[in-house]
């Protein structure tokens, strides 16, 4: 049974992980939304259930390097990833999953 309050877009986005001083590189998102993401991280990784983790959502390329730093709560751990849910929710982080939903739609188009 879902229990989501905002659909998931797929969407395939590099994304560096922060988690209790760590520092992993080489994560990538299956799916984003407002409230959550899942996110499939490296086989060396690991997530545990309620742990806060700190993502770094790395857009564009180059010069055009954007980079969204997004607090989350592990709720679901799975074998390749685990489903996360944003924390801590302010206009500030709202104003970056828009950027990062949105940065999804252009590269579709």
């Amino acid at each position: 049974m879902e229990r989501r309050w905002t659909t998931r877009t797929r969407v395939n986005l590099p994304v560096e992980l922060l988690q209790a001083g760590t520092h992993t590189e080489g994560c990538r998102t299956r799916d984003v939304g407002l409230g959550g993401v899942y996110l499939e991280v490296p086989s060396n990784v690991k997530l545990f259930a309620e742990s806060h983790v700190e993502l770094i959502f790395r857009m564009g390329e180059g010069g055009e390097l954007t980079k969204h730093r997004v607090k989350a709560r592990v709720v679901r751990v799975g074998d390749a990833g685990a489903g996360m849910m944003f924390r801590d929710f302010d206009a500030s982080t709202f104003r970056s999953l828009q950027e990062i939903l949105r940065f999804r739609e252009d590269a579709v188009s």
